[in-house]
């Protein structure tokens, strides 16, 4: 079998496999709402640990976007390490299991709709993701041949970033 070493195709294999990561999660939810829920709400501790907790009245807006920034990058950068260890595939489907399963049980347990403004976040940050985890996967099978793919993936990664931590410290202080 020969090696994929175009970016561009490990990218849009990458976002496959979150697409069928995110049906998974989808379908998980579907069938089993209720377990979903009892699931977050009991280990939603866990979001103050790797995510960040609700902005707090005393918080400034440079320190939300700080935090935002800072807290992307380090997962960002988990992601861009994993995938060069040849985690591309399973990292992927946790990634759109989670994302989606997340998603809809939030919704749930606080009986609203999901904004689109939150999806529309949502789907930056996963495509971030997948740019870190091709980034990481083609950095493996090329190594510094290609400069210009690497340079490129880390700068567009920190700029859709800095552009996801812009628009969610918008959501938080409107």
């Amino acid at each position: 079998m020969k090696k994929v070493n175009n970016f561009w195709i490990i990218l849009l294999k990458c976002i496959g496999w979150l697409v069928l990561g995110a049906a998974a999660g989808y379908a998980f939810f579907y069938f089993f709402s209720d377990l979903s829920v009892n699931i977050i709400q009991k280990y939603k501790f866990l979001q103050g640990i790797f995510g960040i907790s609700q902005a707090s009245e005393s918080s400034t807006y440079i320190s939300v976007i700080l935090l935002i920034i800072a807290a992307n990058l380090i997962s960002t950068a988990a992601y861009f390490i994993l995938s060069y260890f040849r985690l591309l595939i399973p990292l992927s489907i946790i990634t759109g299991f989670l994302m989606t399963l997340l998603l809809f049980t939030g919704a749930v347990i606080r009986n609203i709709s999901i904004p689109g403004e939150v999806i529309a976040l949502f789907a930056i940050e996963a495509f971030y993701r997948c740019i870190a985890l091709s980034g990481g996967e083609h950095l493996f099978k090329n190594r510094l041949n290609k400069k210009f793919v690497f340079i490129s993936t880390i700068i567009s990664v920190f700029l859709l970033i800095i552009a996801a931590a812009f628009y969610e410290a918008q959501q938080i202080f409107g």
